[in-house]
């Protein structure tokens, strides 16, 4: 017999509502907390029961609701934040759809208190399993509690697919967490079975909300981010790549105030941070997108967690933009240097600081503009046997070109800074250099090459000639000029034009070794990407290389004329701050 169509009964209904906005306990937490917000609550207070199976309470100082108004609240399709179609269009709160609170007064046992100032009639409402209990006049201070308790009593089978409790609990925890970075300005207080799982007071900024609930030796590993692409501004935080682990732990995304999930955006994070990351790093990122709300529409899903983008390419571009130029100006801030006394003094990853920076590295020595052709470099000279000792103090590579720069055992350019001091790898810094000059190379024509007065002739392996084959375009463009020799032989007759000595040999050799071998790089980058990175990390100064003061010079003018000086390309920091403070400290000032 053929089913006939009928209208279902508003019970049904609401459990069908309820099954779109109520996926668990954290999704009851999740629109509790936006109402609270919405209403301009300045503290939210949250108390859960049994991972939130049992109870799940939330309570706020926000402007409350008069009587009419709290018995319209619990009726489906009734809502104060849109009053017609054209505002789904610019929707600025965080709720909208008017099903939150009749889902899920339909599956469980829900008490509404309100009041919309202090020392007014408040209200009191009891619903359960979707059915008006009693309406009561109650006296209580400006704001509302909402209790949901016993939640999916009635429907069994949904109560039946909750994960553990840990996993329920983890998922409450995130929610939490969530919405304290969206509102460091409100006061968050959270318990779970009589114990704390948040206590955040007010906070001046994003900063120093993730350093009260995470830890501040953790905030200091993070860098603010700002930048503005065509009307999509991006600011936030972001993970210094030296810091950044294999687990994909606090990548959050928020549009408008709004946690989503959107792998695209954090997408192009990853893509800005290219060339800084070891492979399978993944920073924790903290980014806030705000843009006209008519370029994107948040009413693709119920639980309002995804969002459609007008013009993604536009919020990819100012995403990849504003982290690549965190990473570039403000990642020396985040570098100081701890030692077992603790962190400085200084507030961590201060905003302010990144900003004071490159005006402290511009007075290690006058500026040069970088050049890319080969300078003349004078080695310096050995003292005569019977030299005076001032004399073979003069003669010391190690003495500074300019006041505040040294070579510490043939590896690490000691520079002065106007408050305090900055150590150098010369090795991160030089494949820094290398990286991006090769990657601008790749992309537009063909490096400066010098020609031998008599060709070089390698003898390759057969995995190293079939990778040459396989790159010979790209490292043509790298300045080497080979042809076959004869077997697996190559004739090089000319050379990459670089200012600082290295071994053409070895360099070429490593690099076809490297490329030759399944694996090596990430997933995100692409060839001209792999090439560069590898070719810069054997082509780079060594570890152990005595430089003379002139190159010392023109290292640290060329690294800091590239657009991310403080990262080599396998995300290990290459520059060291240490301020005063924290040489005064150690030596017993403060």
């Amino acid at each position: 017999m053929r089913a006939r169509v009928a209208v279902l009964p508003d019970g049904v209904v609401d459990q069908i509502a309820a099954g779109e906005v109520v996926e668990r306990p954290s999704s009851v937490l999740k629109e509790l907390i936006e109402n609270a917000l919405d209403a301009g609550a300045g503290r939210i207070e949250v108390t859960l029961e049994a991972a939130g199976r049992d109870r799940i309470r939330v309570e706020d100082d926000g402007h409350g609701m008069e009587r009419a108004d709290a018995l319209l609240a619990i009726e489906r399709h009734a809502t104060s934040k849109i009053q017609g179609l054209a505002d789904l269009e610019r929707v600025r709160s965080l709720g909208f759809r008017g099903e939150a609170l009749p889902s899920i007064a339909s599956v469980s046992a829900l008490t509404l208190e309100t009041a919309p100032a202090d020392g007014r009639e408040g209200t009191r409402i009891r619903i359960e399993g979707g059915a008006r209990q009693g309406v009561e006049r109650i006296a209580r201070a400006r704001g509302t509690t909402v209790d949901v308790q016993r939640l999916f009593h009635n429907v069994p089978a949904r109560r039946e697919f909750l994960k553990s409790d840990a996993t329920e609990r983890a998922h409450l925890v995130r929610r939490l967490v969530e919405y304290a970075l969206v509102r460091p300005d409100v006061a968050w207080s959270a318990r779970h079975a009589g114990r704390s799982l948040l206590d955040a007071p007010p906070a001046a900024s994003l900063l120093e909300r993730v350093a009260a609930i995470l830890d501040a030796a953790y905030a200091a590993t993070l860098v603010p981010v700002e930048g503005e692409v065509e009307g999509v501004s991006v600011r936030g935080l972001i993970q210094r790549p030296a810091a950044a682990g294999a687990a994909r732990r606090r990548q959050h995304v928020f549009v408008n105030g709004r946690p989503i999930d959107s792998p695209e955006s954090l997408r192009a994070a990853l893509a800005g941070y290219r060339s800084t990351l070891p492979p399978g790093a993944r920073p924790d990122l903290y980014l806030f997108l705000e843009l006209d709300p008519v370029r994107l529409d948040v009413n693709v899903h119920p639980a309002k967690r995804e969002v459609r983008f007008r013009d993604p390419a536009t919020i990819a571009a100012a995403v990849e933009e504003a982290v690549r130029a965190a990473l570039g100006a403000g990642a020396l801030a985040a570098a100081t240097a701890s030692g077992p006394a603790g962190p400085s003094r200084s507030k961590p990853g201060d905003p302010r600081a990144a900003s004071r920076a490159p005006d402290q590295l511009a007075l290690l020595y006058p500026r040069r503009p970088p050049e890319r052709s080969e300078p003349e470099v004078h080695e310096p000279e050995a003292p005569p046997p019977g030299a005076e000792p001032a004399e073979r103090e003069r003669a010391a590579p190690e003495r500074p070109v300019a006041p505040g720069l040294w070579q510490l055992h043939d590896r690490f350019i000691l520079a002065q800074t106007a408050s305090g001091m900055v150590v150098i790898d010369q090795h991160s810094a030089h494949e820094r250099i290398l990286y991006e000059e090769v990657i601008e190379d790749l992309r537009s024509g063909a490096r400066a090459a010098q020609r031998l007065l008599f060709p070089i002739v390698l003898h390759l392996s057969p995995e190293q000639h079939a990778t040459w084959e396989a790159y010979r375009g790209m490292i043509d463009r790298l300045g080497f000029e080979a042809e076959p020799f004869g077997g697996h032989a190559v004739a090089v007759a000319a050379i990459p034009a670089f200012r600082h000595r290295f071994d053409p040999e070895a360099a070429l050799a490593g690099l076809l070794d490297d490329l030759a071998e399944p694996g090596r790089g990430s997933a995100d980058m692409n060839q001209h990407e792999r090439v560069a990175r590898l070719f810069a990390c054997k082509a780079a100064i060594k570890a152990g290389t005595r430089l003379a003061s002139r190159e010392m010079a023109e290292l640290i003018d060329r690294l800091f004329a590239t657009r991310l000086p403080y990262d080599d390309v396998h995300g290990r920091p290459a520059v060291l701050q240490i301020g005063l403070d924290e040489l005064d400290r150690h030596f017993g000032r403060h």
